[in-house]
């Protein structure tokens, strides 16, 4: 079933915190007594009937988990698989089936589902009726699911539409220090999910990797360029400063083992108390937010205090219950967690706009630096960002010659491309900027030749909540890297795209714009002429 909630818009200096809460399921089934490998699965199962008023079948498994070494791992509870027959007419009004449930109580066919770590902590194990799996869990702090760069024109917008669109391509072996592949088995159904592998047809598909898209999220977009708080002036220009950054705070990595070694893994967000389904917590700000200001190393960030303490979402008995803000990752959030603590959650009270709940500007360095046009030095914390008349093909490390081919190279490192007018061309389409209309398109790069390309970026983050065998196994303690890779094009057939709105209040204006593509996070770039109307 595919779900998707926004929460109320909250608006903090006119600028609206989009919250997007995205329904997933994530559950690798494993019949039990499979093996992984050396270790095995088996459950212990026991089948009573009930007699009285209700007579129903109960079978309960108890599951154990026998790893390489021949030692038994327990867990704590079991799951069952009830079975309804019938039950007494004294209560149920004739024996139909609803009164048996009302009137005496009977409990409906169904299973149970347990997702609880074994006795000594080692292993996780994910069960529904007589069938499960077990794995170790990783909580990296966030993920870093899309960046949407901000459009020329004092009133446009650009955003995802209501249609499948690739994010980007993600692996991270380099976390471990054993050198087995990982396979990827399952990534997160419905609106942000996983494909199985990228499968492109010029070269063998990356088993090793998932693929995040996007798919209805139409309340995902950025239009900072026609607010007045961050565009005073109501300039035209391009504003790297107003890219808008997507953050998943809440993944999740399910490691499943093959003896003493890994072998496949899934992808999915952390449960969130009180929701029976999995949600993701994906928030959306602009880099000016998240800088140093004034810039340098005495600044301070500009983080709306909605998006830094816990995220309120509605308990489905009633109430609320809360996913981590974004002061959950900063180094010194002893702010947040007294707030995370506190009665009111999402009334700040410990956290403040002006305390930043404990944040600084050295906390989004990492987040910061997956926009390369944005040219942010971590050490200085200063913005330098390229011109909105720059090609983004220049700002690559094959350079502009390279990647303003159509095709480019499988071995070129090119973050940015052109989206050519037309299949073979070289030439970027584009789209008119007017004061005299508004133009409204749905950007695609279905001419766009698929193929994986050489360049990647890796960052790391921290990891929140560790457990199981292959805690020992990170490269470096309590540090978790993502490893994004460039592509372009569509392994599906189908275009990755976009809504853009390009509109001016400047009557003069009139200008076309030039679209590329980013190649990681597949989001559309824009480039205006070096002297043109709209200032």
């Amino acid at each position: 079933m595919k779900t998707m909630q926004s929460l109320p818009s909250v608006s903090e200096s006119g600028k609206k915190c989009y919250w997007i809460l995205l329904a997933m399921v994530v559950l690798v089934g494993v019949s039990s007594g499979q093996t992984g490998g050396a270790g095995t699965l088996t459950d212990s199962t026991s089948t009573t009937t009930t007699s009285g008023y209700c007579t129903e079948k109960y079978t309960s498994n108890t599951w154990t988990y026998t790893d390489a070494l021949g030692e038994a791992h327990k867990f704590p509870n079991a799951t069952e698989n009830i079975v309804f027959e019938t039950c007494s007419s004294s209560c149920s009004g004739g024996r139909s089936k609803e009164g048996c449930f009302t009137g005496c109580g009977c409990a409906p066919t169904g299973e149970t589902t347990q997702d609880e770590w074994s006795t000594d902590g080692q292993y996780y194990l994910q069960a529904t009726g007589g069938n499960g799996t077990v794995s170790t869990l990783f909580d990296p702090q966030y993920k870093v699911v899309s960046v949407l760069y901000s459009p020329p024109g004092n009133e446009s917008y650009n955003g995802f539409g209501d249609s499948t669109t690739n994010s980007t391509t993600t692996s991270y072996g380099q976390s471990f220090s054993f050198s087995e592949e990982l396979t990827f088995t399952e990534g997160v159904p419905n609106i942000l999910q996983g494909s199985e592998s990228m499968g492109f047809t010029t070269t063998t598909s990356n088993s090793q990797a998932f693929t995040q898209t996007w798919g209805d999220a139409t309340s995902v977009a950025t239009n900072d360029n026609a607010n007045t708080t961050y565009n005073p002036a109501k300039s035209d220009a391009i504003n790297h400063n107003l890219d808008e950054f997507a953050i998943w705070l809440n993944p999740r990595v399910s490691v499943i083992p093959n003896g003493a070694n890994p072998s496949s893994y899934s992808t999915g967000s952390q449960y969130t108390e009180g929701i029976s389904t999995l949600v993701a917590d994906v928030i959306v700000l602009p880099a000016e937010t998240m800088e140093a200001t004034p810039a340098g190393t005495s600044g301070v960030t500009t983080v709306p205090v909605a998006y830094l303490i816990p995220q309120a979402i509605a308990l489905e008995s009633g109430g609320n219950t809360y996913m981590p803000g974004l002061g959950a990752i900063c180094k010194n959030n002893s702010l947040y967690l007294e707030q995370a603590a506190s009665a009111n959650p999402n009334v700040p009270t410990y956290c403040s706009q002006a305390n930043q709940c404990g944040c600084k500007p050295s906390d989004f360095v990492g987040i910061l630096q997956t926009d390369p046009l944005l040219n942010y030095n971590g050490t200085t914390l200063t913005a330098s960002p390229y011109s909105g008349n720059t090609s983004p093909v220049t700002v690559t490390v094959s350079g502009g010659t390279v990647c303003g081919a159509n095709p480019v190279s499988t071995s070129a490192d090119c973050r940015y491309v052109i989206v050519p007018i037309e299949k073979g061309s070289t030439t970027p389409t584009f789209e008119p900027l007017s004061g005299s209309e508004q133009d409204t398109f749905t950007q695609s790069d279905g001419n766009t030749d698929a193929e994986t390309i050489g360049g990647s970026i890796a960052y790391n983050v921290g990891v929140s909540l560790t457990s199981g065998i292959f805690f020992g196994s990170l490269k470096t303690s309590y540090s978790w890297q993502w490893k994004d890779s460039e592509s372009v094009g569509s392994s599906t057939g189908t275009a990755n795209s976009m809504s853009v709105t390009l509109k001016t209040s400047t009557a003069s204006c009139d200008e076309n714009v030039n679209i590329y593509e980013d190649t990681l996070y597949h989001t559309f770039v824009f480039q205006t002429p070096a002297n043109n109307s709209c200032p």
